[in-house]
């Protein structure tokens, strides 16, 4: 189909645009400076930050299984954390719906945020459902297959507190890939009976080889925080307004930087990903 001049000189228009964001992004970034967990922080309110982990999960469930058990066994003034796991009734092995029981019973709180099996692999779709009931101070968008040091959310909160506090950009932090041939042939030979809490499991996984570290420049969907107000009142609660097809579903993370005006990156303590296979659903991860 042939476009029209009009047509042309708006999508011209769209790339302009974007080249400016993200220039503006990068010169933002450039001149930010982010507290580590080596410096004294400044005197920190002592109420406590409400935050929404949202994960989306499909046919990842045993490492969901990691995910979960690093989140229980957090240590230090963590904030209140709800977890808010969005997936398609009856799915994996074991099923979703029993490892969020399972977790439940290990102290987490859980919300569930069901969709169908057509939407599923659209994870914009399932994103934009978890986010407009968010009550949280925060939200924290992350994948299924993460496991974050035992400090993580302590360091997380002080950030939170003191030079993070008015931040009205999408927020990411670099995560630590792990090799995938290791992970793959890893679960593929574990006996493990499923589910169950993984003991020491930040410990485990920061003695594996790490394939590469990034993501705090690019602020991916598998760790984006928001300011709960931010979401709000800059996207109306919404992730993306348009979801598009499963093929496309990480432009919802692309879709949400531009919302919100921007990205940044910030410096937390490690979380490692349990890299995976890029096979079809029938595969349990």
């Amino acid at each position: 189909m042939t476009m029209t001049r009009a047509e042309k000189i708006k999508i011209r228009a769209e790339r302009v645009r974007q080249r400016i964001l993200r220039a503006e992004t990068a010169k933002l970034a450039a001149n930010t400076t982010t507290t580590t967990t080596t410096v004294e922080y400044a005197e920190i309110p002592k109420e406590e930050l409400t935050l929404e982990i949202m994960i989306h999960c499909y046919h990842y469930e045993k490492r969901l299984c990691w995910m979960l058990s690093s989140l229980v066994q957090q240590i230090g003034d963590a904030p209140n954390m709800i977890v808010n796991i969005s997936h398609a009734p009856n799915t994996g092995n074991p099923t979703t719906e029993e490892v969020i029981n399972f977790f439940r019973e290990k102290g987490l709180d859980i919300k569930e945020t069901l969709v169908t099996q057509e939407q599923v692999s659209n994870r914009a779709i399932a994103r934009n459902k978890q986010s407009t009931e968010t009550n949280a101070d925060w939200v924290l968008f992350s994948d299924s297959d993460m496991v974050f040091d035992p400090m993580f959310f302590d360091d997380l909160q002080k950030q939170l507190k003191t030079n993070l506090k008015n931040t009205q950009l999408v927020m990411g932090a670099d995560r630590h890939s792990l090799d995938d041939k290791f992970c793959i042939q890893y679960f593929e030979q574990d006996n493990t009976t499923y589910p169950t809490e993984i003991k020491d499991v930040s410990k485990i996984v920061s003695q594996w080889k790490i394939k590469w570290v990034h993501g705090a420049g690019t602020v991916a969907g598998n760790f984006q925080l928001i300011s709960g107000k931010v979401l709000k009142e800059k996207c109306g609660g919404l992730v993306t307004g348009r979801p598009r097809d499963h093929w496309r579903r990480t432009r919802g993370d692309r879709a949400l930087r531009v919302r919100v005006g921007g990205r940044i990156g910030i410096k937390t303590l490690p979380m490692f990903h349990l890299n995976h296979d890029r096979l079809g659903p029938e595969i349990q991860r």
